[in-house]
């Protein structure tokens, strides 16, 4: 009998917290649990490190004229003598010679909630995204762009650049060899982007998202709102702005880049539109990104613009004139009216 009660009471102990974990937690008892409609959640974070990122497409392409199903990919890593690491930091000041404060306080809120919907449109979550009070930017430290093969030499299977899976076991693999020298010349570097990025934002209208999961009765998964200050304003350390240099063997463009609103209000985000969007017939299922209606106005210079030689230039041609700048190219007032583009897969 005492044998029957302890197997009792050790039933009891195992099956009441399994039970308890089943219990549905709904919106009610959620909101009591919290002390407020839904969920709250915040990240504190000031950078984001990283060696190298990748879009790989697995098996090549064919056409009518070739078949070529190797494994590829665009990887984003440092460019040749760059520092090991690329990466995004997250601003709170940004100082006229370049130099800046990193936010160290909450990067973003997210208020989660549920809804049952109305009618046959169905139930559905809403996430809205905003950013923290001391959060005024972002920069995007220098990186290039390369185009690269797996099996980067072709006489040996055995060497890869991108990734490996074998059975279960995974391996990311680096394009470098050793510090910043590339594992072959079959890697090529398509755009460098000589120094940081700046995103500023308009301090009292501060980007943010809704997102939506089910029903979307907003009309699609995500909706942005918010204003955009500038892109790559001008420092006493990059006057021009962002130095963009798209490659092609000895040849390429250059150009520095800069961007901003028409005025204090800067450029507003809302009406634009990201999300995805199912195949139908022979049109491939994509990712989406638009703008509804007529967007806001915007403000556009590419400075010191180079076409050509990447090198010296070809004392046989045009009498031995050296190459130079073509000078700047600036539009105002750039809006776009219901913008629509789609990504489908590689």
């Amino acid at each position: 009998m005492g044998k029957n009660k302890k197997l009792g009471c050790l039933s009891l102990l195992l099956f009441t917290p399994m039970a308890m974990a089943m219990q549905p937690l709904d919106d009610q008892s959620l909101s009591a649990m919290t002390g407020q409609d839904g969920l709250t959640v915040s990240v504190n974070i000031s950078k984001i490190d990283f060696k190298q990122a990748a879009i790989i497409d697995n098996d090549g392409f064919s056409n009518p004229d070739a078949t070529l199903p190797g494994k590829a990919a665009l990887v984003m890593a440092t460019s040749p003598g760059g520092p090991a690491n690329i990466g995004i930091d997250f601003v709170q000041t940004f100082n006229a010679n370049g130099s800046i404060q990193n936010s160290s306080s909450e990067l973003f809120k997210a208020v989660i909630d549920s809804d049952a919907g109305t009618g046959t449109n169905g139930a559905f979550a809403n996430v809205a995204l905003t950013l923290g009070s001391d959060v005024n930017g972002l920069r995007i430290r220098p990186f290039s762009v390369y185009l690269t093969p797996d099996q980067y030499d072709p006489g040996d299977s055995t060497k890869h650049a991108i990734s490996t899976l074998v059975g279960s076991t995974y391996t990311q693999h680096s394009i470098f060899s050793t510090g910043t020298t590339l594992k072959s010349a079959n890697i090529k570097e398509l755009l460098r982007v000589n120094n940081n990025i700046d995103v500023k934002f308009v301090a009292n209208n501060k980007p943010r998202m809704n997102i939506q999961l089910g029903s979307s009765p907003q009309g699609h998964l995500v909706m942005f709102g918010g204003a955009v200050d500038s892109v790559c304003a001008s420092t006493t350390s990059q006057p021009s702005g962002c130095s963009f240099n798209l490659v092609s063997g000895a040849t390429g463009a250059k150009f520095d880049l800069q961007m901003s609103g028409k005025d204090a209000n800067g450029f507003s985000l809302n009406g634009f539109y990201a999300g995805i969007e199912a195949g139908a017939g022979s049109i491939p299922g994509a990712v989406v990104f638009g703008n509804i209606g007529v967007s806001d106005k915007l403000n556009l210079n590419l400075n010191n613009v180079w076409l050509g030689d990447a090198g010296a230039a070809n004392a046989n041609v045009f009498n031995g004139l050296n190459n130079g700048s073509l000078g700047n190219i600036g539009a105002v007032g750039i809006s776009a009216t219901n913008l629509k583009m789609r990504v489908s897969g590689m």
